[in-house]
């Protein structure tokens, strides 16, 4: 077991993306699937993509970005995770978004956190063989228009994170842990090239892999951003985007958590723990049909303050038709767990 144990000390060092590492509240919580963010186009914008969602992992980011959607999406991603730690971690997600006439869109999506292979041992150490270990979440989401520029959206999830196997001994049905969260999405568009965007994630209750009185809360938080078009022509866009992330971890309900977010500590430890996300993207059509085919340059920062990381990402996209691939690259640093990862992304239009 010491293999899990260090990729799950570790993991609880990672927050929203690899990007680095998160000190309290995050270390607190579980499972690690719910500390990562899918889509190369997000992470290369530094994750600052609440108010910019207009694609399939809108049903993760937030359902609110739904609406608006006027076609059939689907995303695929792959990330080779924590390369520093070992090969055969890997984080897996699909995504699809429909619209539907009269009723509004609809999106669904699967994440896998792929752990790789442990060596079970008994309680002298003596190994008895090997199993595997993953985080699987679904997701179920929901938008529609509330207000002529207005939107919400609601997202239903089951997680479960099978850390090891039933095995024999002490070990016996120990390890696997089974919980369900909602995400709630909101978002503004005053005028067509600047959108507000706020969600609130993994509202549930916690995890427990033994007993209830040993359970984990899940990775509450909030995140509020705006997205502005400096620049929308026939073949050249520019596109600003800025969030701000807040954990909500205690060990209440979701509704004492934000009460005590903002009434137990002081202020000024409130807004440390508060995580920054910049980023921004340039795409230049190569068609005279507006967002038929185009490449794209993206960058982005993460400041982590109580972390104290910060974190730079950059991008490529490249869209032809109704296919885009897209590129992120995560630097990391000496300091960390994190590597440099390279998460790779696929959206096809239907």
């Amino acid at each position: 077991m010491r293999k899990l144990t260090t990729l799950l000390l570790a993991g609880l060092c990672v927050g929203a993306l690899p990007d680095g590492v998160r000190a309290t509240p995050e270390s607190r919580s579980a499972p690690l699937l719910l500390l990562i963010e899918p889509g190369s186009r997000a992470i290369a914008m530094g994750e600052s993509y609440v108010a910019v969602a207009d694609d399939a992992t809108a049903s993760y980011f937030n359902p609110a970005a739904l609406v608006g959607q006027s076609k059939k999406k689907l995303h695929l991603s792959h990330t080779k995770w924590l390369p520093k730690l070992a090969d055969d971690l890997s984080y897996e997600f699909l995504a699809y978004s429909q619209p539907v006439e009269g009723w509004g869109n609809f999106g669904f999506n699967v994440a896998l956190l792929n752990l790789g292979e442990q060596i079970r041992t008994d309680e002298r150490g003596n190994q008895q063989g090997t199993f595997r270990s993953y985080d699987v979440a679904m997701s179920a989401a929901y938008g529609a228009h509330i207000g002529d520029n207005t939107s919400a959206g609601i997202g239903l999830k089951f997680i479960r994170s099978n850390l090891a196997d039933a095995g024999a001994g002490i070990e016996r049905g120990r390890g696997v842990g089974n919980s369900f969260a909602a995400d709630l999405g909101f978002l503004w568009k005053p005028v067509p090239s600047l959108s507000f965007g706020a969600a609130l994630r993994n509202l549930g209750p916690k995890i427990a892999y033994i007993d209830a009185d040993q359970a984990d809360p899940l990775p509450q938080h909030i995140v509020v951003g705006v997205a502005y078009d400096v620049m929308d022509t026939q073949y050249n866009d520019l596109m600003l985007s800025f969030d701000l992330y807040k954990p909500l971890i205690a060990d209440g309900s979701f509704i004492s958590n934000l009460a005590k977010a903002w009434a137990d500590e002081g202020m000024s430890n409130e807004f440390k723990e508060m995580d920054l996300h910049v980023g921004g993207e340039y795409q230049y059509g190569l068609s005279a049909r507006e967002g038929e085919a185009f490449i794209a340059l993206r960058a982005g920062l993460s400041q982590d303050t109580d972390g104290e990381v910060s974190t730079k990402t950059f991008g490529v996209g490249l869209k032809y038709n109704r296919f885009q691939f897209d590129v992120a690259y995560i630097i990391g640093s000496e300091e960390t767990v994190v590597g440099d990862n390279t998460p790779i992304s696929l959206n096809i239009i239907f």
